[in-house]
């Protein structure tokens, strides 16, 4: 006698970013948000002194998380984006030098 597939549920769309952010954490370093508005967040991962850019093969960059160690393969976790909340552990980046 054979077992019956079952088909798995539908997936909600929820990607694992942002069910971390749903959750309050960041999900690159895993530690809380440094606000809880969402949509409207006191800091940004683009805006702190520990992002890092990885350079990919093709020439394109990808914004990472300087406060993570390099993985066995290189990696420092998901790519973020320069609007993403930013995590209690931000600390801002110093300003660029103006030319007058």
């Amino acid at each position: 006698m054979t077992t019956p597939l079952i088909p798995a549920p539908a997936r909600s769309g929820r990607g694992s970013i942002r069910m971390h952010l749903d959750r309050g954490e960041h999900p690159a370093t895993r530690v809380p948000l440094l606000g809880t508005d969402l949509d409207n967040p006191s800091a940004v991962c683009g805006g702190c002194a520990n992002k890092v850019f990885k350079q990919l093969h093709d020439g394109r960059e990808r914004l990472k998380c300087g406060l993570l160690p390099r993985g066995s393969r290189g990696l420092r976790g998901p790519d973020l984006r320069d609007s993403m909340p930013a995590c209690v552990k931000y600390a801002a980046a110093p300003s660029a030098l103006r030319s007058a």
